[in-house]
């Protein structure tokens, strides 16, 4: 007789950095929903990630936080000893923090190139880098990547931001190549979300109103919600994507088809 009280991932832990809002908060709490403990990361909102740590701590879960520049070794080497002292091992990673900032290419400065690529792209290699290895060492683990739609289709909800979009893009390549580098035991997918209503997205997105105007380009004429991000991130976290890897799901409604 089937279980409907099985959760898919009982007994996993998880770090998901950028863990305090948006996408990373819903993907956090979504796990630890479905069972399991869940590290998280913050760099600048410190009182929300107090919060969502205490949110997974009252669904009857472990939570600890840490603050690290994910762009910044100095800043991941001891964040990854202390997750581990305090959860003993990763077995999902969820590199989902990420920046964007609008800026016309021929406005774009070196020094936002740089902030923009190190901590979408950067960010992403030097925290999967001691993760993976403790995973293959194990032989076993799942990390999913954040991309984004704006990697695939060339544009945003404000127009060009080649920074941004190049570092997405990248995302996608970098899932590829790690999905085979850690095969066979490690499965590495990425998720390019379209416009979600949140308040990266709206930051990102200049205003609510440029938003709601991308949002007329979207097949299903409506933003998605962060939530239907993360459960797209819990299925690829658990058992249920076994034989999935190196693969990018998009989650767009739409906005992306040819």
């Amino acid at each position: 007789m089937l279980d409907t009280n099985a959760r898919t991932l009982s007994g996993k832990r998880a770090l998901v950095t950028g863990g305090s809002r948006g996408i990373g908060k819903a993907i956090a709490l979504d796990f630890a929903r479905e069972g399991a403990d869940v590290a998280i990361t913050y760099l600048s909102s410190e009182k929300e990630a107090i919060e969502v740590s205490g949110a997974i701590k009252a669904l009857g879960r472990r939570s600890i936080l840490c603050r690290a520049d994910v762009s910044q070794k100095s800043q991941v080497s001891p964040m990854i000893d202390l997750v581990r002292e305090h959860m003993g091992r990763i077995d999902i990673l969820v590199n989902n923090a990420g920046l964007s900032r609008g800026m016309d290419i021929f406005e774009l400065s070196e020094d936002v190139w740089d902030l923009i690529v190190d901590v979408n792209m950067k960010g992403t290699y030097l925290v999967t880098q001691p993760v993976a290895q403790s995973m293959v060492k194990r032989q076993s683990g799942v990390i999913i990547n954040m991309s984004s739609i704006a990697g695939m289709v060339g544009e945003t909800s404000i127009g060009f931001a080649l920074h941004y979009n190049a570092a997405k893009q990248g995302i996608v390549a970098m899932t590829r190549t790690m999905a085979n580098a850690f095969s066979p035991h490690i499965r590495v997918n990425a998720i390019a979300p379209g416009v979600i209503l949140t308040d990266f997205h709206v930051t990102a997105g200049g205003s609510m109103e440029k938003v709601q105007k991308r949002i007329q380009d979207v097949p299903l004429r409506r933003g998605g919600t962060a939530e239907e991000v993360a459960r797209v991130a819990t299925f690829l976290a658990s058992d249920d994507a076994s034989y999935i890897t190196g693969q990018t799901i998009v989650v767009d409604g739409g906005l992306g088809m040819p």
